[in-house]
C-alpha cells in the first residue's frame, strides 16, 4: 500500500476518534436540560483521572489529523502539474478550505479555553451566563456550523473512498451531521433565552 494511502487511512482513524468525542460531547451537553444531571456529569467528567486521559487522546488525535492533512495537501499540490479543465461537482477551492480549517482550529482553542475556566458548584449557571452574550452565542454557533460542514465533507470523502457513492449514503451522512449540529446548537440557544 502506498504511503499516501496509509496516511489517508491514519488521518481518517484520527478523524473517527474526534468524531466519537464530538458525539460523546454533544450527548453530555444535552444533560443541560436537567441542571442537576448537567452538574453531576461535569463533576464526574472534571475528575483528573477522567478528564486528562480523554483530553490527551483528543488533543493527540487532533494534532495528528491536522499534521497528516497538511502533508497530504502539500503532496497533492505538488503532484498536480496542471489545473483541472473541468471542475468536480463538489469542488471546494483550496483557499476556502484553508480558511475554514483555520477558523475551526481557532474555535476549538477558544472553546477549550472557556471550558477550562468552568468549575465549581454551578456549571449550569456558568453556561447560561456564557451564552447570555449574543456574540458568544454567534461565535459558538458559527464554529459548530463550520465543524458540521467539515464533517459532511469528510464523511462524503470517506464514503466515496469506500465506494459508497449512492444518494442514500449521502443523505444518511447528511442526517447524522445535521443531528450533531442541532444537538450542539440547541443548548446555547436555550441558555441564551434563559439568561
Amino acid at each position: 500500500m502506498a504511503l499516501l494511502q496509509v496516511k489517508k487511512r491514519l488521518m481518517a482513524m484520527a478523524g473517527l476518534v474526534l468524531s466519537a468525542y464530538l458525539i460523546f460531547h454533544m450527548l453530555s451537553n444535552l444533560s443541560f436540560f436537567s441542571p442537576e444531571q448537567y452538574q453531576a456529569f461535569y463533576d464526574f467528567y472534571n475528575q483528573p483521572l477522567i478528564r486528562w486521559p480523554l483530553w490527551i487522546l483528543v488533543a493527540a488525535s487532533l494534532m495528528f489529523h491536522v499534521i497528516v492533512a497538511v502533508q497530504i495537501r502539500l503532496h497533492n499540490s505538488k503532484a498536480r502539474i496542471h489545473a483541472y479543465h473541468h471542475r468536480q461537482h463538489h469542488f471546494i477551492p483550496a483557499w476556502l478550505v484553508s480558511i475554514v480549517i483555520t477558523l475551526i482550529l481557532l474555535f476549538i482553542v477558544w472553546h477549550m479555553a472557556q471550558m477550562w475556566s468552568f468549575g465549581g458548584a454551578d456549571i449550569y449557571g456558568q453556561t447560561v451566563t456564557l451564552f447570555s452574550s449574543v456574540w458568544q452565542l454567534a461565535i459558538y454557533l458559527g464554529g459548530v456550523l463550520l465543524i458540521g460542514l467539515h464533517l459532511q465533507h469528510s464523511l462524503t470523502n470517506v464514503l466515496q473512498t469506500l465506494g459508497k457513492t449512492s444518494k442514500q449514503f449521502y443523505w444518511i451522512s447528511t442526517a447524522i451531521v445535521v443531528l450533531l449540529v442541532v444537538g450542539f446548537a440547541i443548548v446555547p440557544i436555550v441558555a441564551y433565552w434563559k439568561a
